[in-house]
């Protein structure tokens, strides 16, 4: 699989391109500290995937996206990004974006998002029979629970709840439940809850961060809420999974 890293921090593209170097049967064929450069290489380079920043000198990601699509190429695309806005991501799902990610990222939240394309460009094996559902409704289903999923990622840090999500999506809370555990398995707050969890845990790792600071990045106003719920899902309070590490 073909890999593109567009970000303005040197930080960020050695990172990744350390992180993705790294993985068999994958090649990090261009790596950008601006979106002009990137584009230029696109047609001749043949990526598969191509992670880039959002908010970059003069041609900002979404720009850069845009541009992509104007040109039919049909493109994954990761953003990482250092701002959690909503408007930013509703361009990003307007222009066909596979995920939004937050910085700092997990580099296992990337992996395995990035196996999962993988798999998806690359399929080793037959693929199991669609769901056989009347007038695309599978597909509807999946593009609405990709969109609540981005929702969550972009929200996590405030306050979600069940009817704002909703009206974001223009669903009904029940029929936006019933769909999200129709094709995740999961029910949708309890999937909300887990997500801030694995967030709290990637921000725990950076010990500048304060118990108190973490809840409040994911969500949570109180210290002491938080750490009852990291401790029912990890079993251990957050102080304690820090000093394990």
């Amino acid at each position: 699989m073909k890999l593109m890293i567009v970000d303005d921090e040197p930080k960020i593209r050695k990172g990744l391109f350390k992180l993705l170097s790294a993985q068999e049967g994958w090649q990090v064929v261009g790596v950008y500290e601006d979106a002009p450069s990137a584009l230029k290489d696109l047609y001749e380079l043949e990526a598969d995937v191509i992670i880039t920043d959002i908010k970059m000198p003069e041609v900002s990601g979404l720009d850069l996206i845009r541009q992509i699509r104007e040109r039919s190429l049909n493109i994954r695309i990761i953003i990482l990004s250092g701002y959690s806005n909503f408007s930013y991501a509703q361009k990003a799902i307007e222009l066909g974006v596979t995920r939004y990610l937050l910085k700092p990222t997990d580099p296992r939240e990337l992996l395995s998002l990035l196996k999962e394309m993988e798999r998806e460009l690359f399929p080793k094996a037959p693929e199991a029979e669609p769901d056989q559902r009347p007038d695309g409704e599978n597909e509807v289903g999946n593009l609405l629970v990709v969109k609540a999923i981005q929702y969550i990622e972009v929200h996590y840090g405030g306050r979600i709840t069940l009817k704002d999500m909703a009206e974001e999506l223009h669903l009904s809370p029940n029929y936006l439940c019933e769909l999200f555990k129709r094709h995740t398995g999961k029910n949708l707050m309890e999937y909300v809850t887990e997500y801030r969890m694995q967030k709290a845990k990637t921000y725990l790792s950076h010990v500048e961060y304060r118990v108190g600071d973490v809840a409040e990045m994911v969500g949570y106003k109180e210290a002491k809420y938080f750490s009852s719920a990291f401790k029912k899902a990890y079993g251990m309070t957050p102080l304690e999974y820090r000093n394990k590490r």
